[in-house]
């Protein structure tokens, strides 16, 4: 007589083995459904980061720094996501639509996707371009000069808005495939100091040259109004900004659009700035020197250092009394790329940002996340 078998052809000590692992699986399923129910399901939520220099963090050297592996790591992380970086460095609105981002961000199927994109949009990357280096050189006027060609650009800040406009219809499709979508627009911080602090700090530099005190006080009497112009093309790109999702934050669901500020927060972390200037003055029987240094920045930054400016200081001549023998400056610590602090700023301005009415939903709210709103960020 043959051996019975068991029902499926197994043998019983074998089937008992299999039973007792099945049920060792089957508890460790449960043991993550209770912590990670959404991902236990279905994978992990995915997070895609698209835009330019900033997220891609320029001149940062540590990718973990950067806002959005930042978001992910003090923020998502705590239930369960994956974070994809697309962002790139040089990246305009223009070239996100035709070299294929918006594509593969759609590819990604995202739960969370941040948009930052405009800085480096022809000519406005001026601003952190060849405006930024007439800066450096005190050139004050050609800054002006540099900032008002930008501002009275009408057809840039149309191709701006009409390029958000085409990104944020492709974000509705997104969002009416996946449920939970939640898209952010961020502006741009102004890396420049503020006009008013400018003001009172031109004295401070110029008078202690004594000889040549009234043409470097002709000179920098110049920058504040170059910073107030600076100021008035970022505010404008961010208001182009804002214009571009205000319909889709009106529309149908339009709380999953979400406008987050950084511009605001930065304000008291501008750029460094400080400036050295050295002459020597003839006065016949006898030479002196009169040096200055005054740092026009922030005391507390939020931006890497770049290059110095070394650029001859030609406006100190003539000096009042004697011959301008030579003349030399030093401006340091200029920059415009965000640091590992302000990345860490932008990181949770994006996980407390409001919708179009501040205060009622925070973006981490319609994630899921039941945390009390945190006003008390970017200190």
């Amino acid at each position: 007589m043959k051996p019975t078998r068991s029902p499926a052809g197994f043998r019983p000590g074998l089937r008992k083995a299999l039973a007792v692992a099945l049920t060792c699986l089957l508890a460790a399923s449960a043991g993550m459904a209770s912590t990670t129910p959404a991902v236990a399901a279905a994978g992990p939520r995915v997070y895609v980061a698209s835009g330019d220099d900033l997220p891609a963090g320029h001149d940062l050297n540590d990718n973990a720094r950067r806002y959005p592996e930042q978001l992910l790591e003090d923020h998502l992380k705590k239930v369960g996501w994956v974070v994809y970086n697309q962002a790139a460095n040089g990246t305009s609105s223009s070239s996100y639509l035709t070299g294929g981002g918006l594509a593969k961000a759609y590819n990604m199927r995202p739960d969370l996707l941040t948009l930052q994109l405009g800085e480096q949009n022809a000519t406005i990357v001026n601003l952190v371009d060849s405006c930024f280096d007439k800066v450096k050189d005190h050139d004050f006027s050609g800054a002006t000069s540099c900032a008002s060609q930008i501002l009275g650009n009408s057809g840039l800040w149309t191709n701006l808005k009409g390029n958000y406009t085409t990104i944020l219809q492709q974000t509705r499709i997104m969002a009416a495939q996946r449920p939970a979508l939640v898209i952010a627009v961020l502006n741009y911080p102004n890396p420049y100091p503020s006009a008013s602090s400018a003001t009172a700090n031109v004295p401070q530099l110029c008078v202690p040259l004594v000889d040549t005190a009234i043409t470097c006080t002709t000179r920098w009497a110049q920058f504040p109004i170059a910073l107030t112009m600076i100021d008035k093309v970022f505010k404008k790109l961010n208001d182009t900004l804002t214009e571009a999702l205000a319909p889709f934050q009106a529309g149908p669901n339009g709380s999953r659009w979400v406008y987050v500020d950084v511009y605001t927060p930065f304000t008291d972390h501008c750029m460094k700035m400080d400036v050295s200037i050295k002459t020597t003055v003839n006065h016949g029987q006898y030479t002196d020197q009169h040096n200055s240094q005054k740092d026009f920045g922030c005391s507390d930054p939020w931006f890497i250092e770049g290059s110095q400016g070394t650029k001859t200081p030609d406006y100190l001549e003539p000096a009042a009394a004697g011959v301008l023998v030579s003349k030399s400056q030093t401006t340091s610590g200029m920059g415009v790329w965000v640091d590992a602090d302000g990345q860490q700023c932008i990181a949770d301005a994006i996980w407390e940002a409001d919708t179009i009415d501040p205060g009622t939903t925070p973006l981490k709210w319609k994630l899921g996340y039941g945390e009390a709103a945190d006003s008390d960020i970017c200190q």
